[in-house]
């Protein structure tokens, strides 16, 4: 997906416009070793970092999805950075075209806002001084961003409530805080000596006890195995339905005790002393947020459309490392 922040990075220095060589030389070494080709956008040669931390960004995401590594899927992982990368350089270059100058007094005041950050932070005037220049092409690049943004947008620049409300329903997830209980945990192994079948009729007779009024907690004290001697779980939250000890948990009541449960070579019998019920965070309540959020994808989806129709007379060349072109 393109950003706003992406098209930043290429203004601020991360690109070579000039179409010559930007940092390193040589292709994009991919994170498990193949090397891949260099690109250039409409002459300008791109910082092949740029490309890099693309990559890994995109590579570590679908890692972290699929909880595996995925070496094999390298080249197309390259591919789709490349091609954000590029939609981006395309982006930067129209704000170039449209917005050449961004006019002094509008660069000025916010350069003194950064200014008055960094001073903040405790950085020196000599190393304010000397990043002057920079931090100014910082600022017209941001400027210039908001106004391409605002000459894609128009009046449309903003978000209306049925945006927020439908927004809102689509993320409704992550405005849910799921369910979670407390409760006091016995735990016998499954090992060599005893069978599953003498274990589950053990459990079954300590449950049978603890059912006719025996304190549950000193069940579990005299009974379990468990190394630590650990009985209360503390606050479990329902994050997997589909396992066999949260839905046993999340099935019962307060005070209830659990049927024997089969899980991770033991067995198990819990008790529910506290419950809580899912929580829905209420739109009026996350309603700043979800205005900015819902406005930050109109201007994605903007910059995406734009990016599209650039495509189509731009020229996108990759470049292999020893400097010839590959398309």
């Amino acid at each position: 997906m393109i950003g706003v922040n992406l098209a930043l990075k290429r203004e601020n220095g991360t690109a070579n416009a000039d179409g010559g060589e930007a940092g390193k030389t040589g292709g994009v070494l991919g994170g498990c070793g193949q090397m891949f080709p260099m690109l250039r956008v409409n002459g300008e040669l791109v910082d092949q970092e740029l490309v890099e931390e693309t990559f890994h960004r995109v590579k570590t995401a679908e890692e972290q999805k699929v909880q595996v590594s995925c070496c094999e899927r390298d080249p197309q992982f390259y591919e789709q950075a490349e091609q954000e990368v590029a939609d981006s350089i395309l982006i930067a270059q129209e704000a170039e075209k449209r917005f050449e100058e961004i006019p002094e007094e509008e660069v000025k005041p916010k350069l003194k806002e950064m200014i008055d950050v960094y001073r903040e932070h405790g950085a020196s005037w000599d190393m304010l001084e000397a990043q002057r220049d920079m931090m100014r092409h910082e600022i017209a690049a941001s400027l210039r961003m908001d106004k391409l943004i605002q000459d894609l947008l128009g009046d449309d620049n903003k978000v209306s409530d049925e945006e927020v409300a439908e927004f809102y329903e689509e993320h409704n997830k992550e405005y849910r805080t799921p369910a979670e209980a407390r409760s006091l945990h016995l735990m016998k192994t499954l090992n060599e000596d005893a069978t599953a079948d003498e274990v589950f009729s053990k459990l079954c007779a300590v449950r049978e006890e603890a059912l006719e009024g025996a304190d549950f907690e000193e069940l579990a004290k005299r009974e379990t195995e468990k190394s630590t001697g650990e009985l209360d779980l503390g606050w479990i939250t329902l994050d997997r339905p589909t396992n066999p000890f949260e839905a046993t948990l999340f099935s019962m009541r307060e005070g209830e005790i659990s049927p024997v449960i089969v899980y991770e070579h033991a067995m198990h019998l819990v008790k529910v002393m506290e419950k809580k019920d899912e929580q829905i965070v209420p739109l009026e309540e996350a309603r700043e947020e979800l205005e900015n959020r819902a406005l930050a994808r109109k201007r994605r989806d903007a910059l995406q459309a734009l990016a599209v129709e650039l495509r189509e007379t731009a020229t996108i060349e990759k470049i292999d490392i020893s400097g010839d072109e590959e398309e």
